[in-house]
């Protein structure tokens, strides 16, 4: 695959990931069963439960992992390829898609917390934690952001565009 295609495809997966992020985040993520009380949560949902129970550091880390680092990892994969083929910040775009990349896994901590609690969780009547849709567009967001820093290599940072053939 040529680079010019590279850039298309990065950009694509940006945009999708754009685009999920929005039920991702208004979507329950999971549906939490307590004697009898049914509960959906969102994203956001469940931080702010967390932070009520007195679990402020693990609401701290699933608002990072779960709000911060997806909007960062948007935000700076538009900013890159909004400039690619520019001599602009070169330097510090590299860098940029050099945090993308080591950042890249830590956002999926929620989809791999929200498993353990669906495995864990299952005690009966008692309770029960099941995953909702808004689990699966967060994951496929990730997916996408994941694919689009992976497939823009940071040689292509420093690349100039292609002659348009007119």
């Amino acid at each position: 695959m040529t680079d010019h295609l590279k850039v298309k495809l990065s950009r694509a997966l940006t945009a999708a990931g754009i685009i999920l992020y929005v039920p991702a985040n208004f979507l329950p993520v999971m549906t939490i069963t307590l004697t009898g009380q049914v509960e959906s949560l969102t994203v956001m949902g469940g931080v702010v439960e967390l932070y009520e129970t007195g679990l402020v550091p693990v609401a701290a880390v699933v608002f990072l992992a779960s709000v911060v680092v997806p909007i960062v990892k948007l935000v700076s994969l538009s900013w890159l390829l909004g400039l690619h083929g520019s001599e602009v910040n070169q330097s510090r775009r590299m860098k940029v898609h050099l945090f993308l990349i080591r950042i890249g896994t830590w956002a999926m901590v929620d989809i791999f917390l929200l498993s353990i609690l669906v495995a864990v969780g299952q005690l009966g009547i008692l309770a029960s934690v099941q995953a909702e849709a808004g689990a699966l567009f967060f994951a496929a967001m990730i997916i996408c952001t994941l694919y689009a820093a992976d497939i823009y290599k940071t040689h292509m940072i420093w690349q100039q565009p292609m002659p348009s053939s007119t």
